[in-house]
């Protein structure tokens, strides 16, 4: 059993689910093990609401990603709270390309707190599929330049930037043009799961007024059955203020 997040901090994790479908046989099993955790904040890419815990509120970055759903439930990015969030954005930059992107404010145990949930394209996007007009990495480094420069990047307090970043860190086979990118782009922000043996590519990064006070905890790719739950292997853990000098 996991235990809840103690007082004064805050449990949040970053998942992609693989497009599992909330009706059909993997997204039974997805559903209990993403709700299992008891996370305070949630980030579910390649995802549909039907997966997340009730009780909760949802916000997603919307549909216009660049290729066709499947289903219309489909999101490249959803975020959950327990509390109502506010001040939402779905748009971050006229830059970005749409749906792989939302921001928005929630109240937590540790005050009102910034989340920023994103799927950065991966190598391939647009490249042998969709549009096909991509070059290998193309989108994936305008989206971190673009991310770069956001003007509030810098300037925003008690802030998370979770989800998919298509990218392992420390860098392993991408390209150091790739992954110079990676932290130019989340410099000034600390990459909570870099290193972590159990983190792949879903991350979570956080501002420097906040601390991770918990071991990095996963969702597998398999359940304990062996079967299928997600291509990806999320990580969650808890997170509290930072001491002040």
């Amino acid at each position: 059993m996991v235990r809840r997040a103690k007082a004064h901090t805050v449990r949040i994790g970053t998942w992609n689910t693989w497009w599992a479908s909330p009706g059909g046989a993997r997204g039974h099993r997805v559903r209990p093990v993403l709700a299992g955790p008891g996370c305070d904040i949630l980030c579910v890419t390649e995802g549909s609401a039907g997966l997340l815990p009730t009780g909760g509120h949802i916000i997603d970055a919307g549909t216009e990603w660049g290729y066709s759903p499947h289903d219309e439930d489909r999101r490249k990015v959803l975020l959950w709270s327990r509390s109502p969030w506010s001040e939402e954005d779905r748009v971050g930059s006229p830059d970005f390309p749409g749906g792989r992107f939302v921001k928005a404010v929630a109240e937590t145990a540790i005050g009102k707190l910034t989340v920023v949930g994103v799927c950065i394209p991966w190598d391939g996007a647009h490249v042998g599929s969709g549009r096909k007009d991509r070059r290998r990495w193309q989108d994936h480094l305008a989206w971190l330049e673009t991310f770069e420069r956001l003007p509030w990047r810098r300037t925003t307090h008690r802030m998370v930037v979770l989800g998919d970043f298509n990218q392992r860190i420390p860098r392993t086979r991408v390209p150091k043009k790739a992954f110079e990118a990676l932290l130019r782009a989340f410099d000034g922000l600390a990459i909570a799961t870099a290193g972590a043996p159990e983190a792949r590519i879903d991350h979570i990064a956080h501002t420097p007024d906040l601390t991770r006070v918990s071991p990095i905890g996963t969702w597998p790719k398999r359940d304990a059955e062996a079967h299928a739950l997600s291509d990806h292997v999320g990580v969650w853990t808890n997170f509290g203020l930072a001491p002040t000098a």
